[in-house]
């Protein structure tokens, strides 16, 4: 008998239609969620003093601009400073052949004065 009774109240849930309510429930609730949302992040900004860390964070990013334009500037003396480098390295050149010039034009001058004699 108590097998009957369960079978019939199987059939009885399995052959019953759900119950299901659609309106505007679930629009209430995102909305309070939001709500609630908006004011934790609210409370927090009081509570965690939200403007400090704002402005460290703002301070932050000015000093990372900075660093980059110093960055750049540093850029470009190193560019400048090589540059300048190569110049001197040539005209170091160019002086050590003038140099060496020079040395075979005295000693030329040395020997025709030798065998000339001074000139005065």
């Amino acid at each position: 008998m108590l097998n009957k009774i369960q079978r019939k109240r199987r059939i009885k849930l399995a052959k019953g239609k759900p119950n299901i309510k659609v309106g505007s429930f679930w629009i209430r609730n995102v909305f309070i969620v939001l709500l609630i949302f908006s004011f934790s992040i609210f409370f927090a900004y009081k509570v965690f003093n939200g403007d400090e860390a704002v402005n460290y964070l703002l301070k932050i990013n000015n000093l990372r601009n900075n660093n980059s334009a110093i960055q750049d500037e540093l850029d470009t003396v190193n560019l400048k400073y090589q540059m300048l480098e190569v110049a001197i390295s040539k005209k170091d050149e160019e002086l050590k052949k003038l140099k060496e010039e020079n040395n075979e034009l005295q000693e030329e001058v040395l020997f025709y004065e030798k065998i000339v004699g001074k000139r005065r």
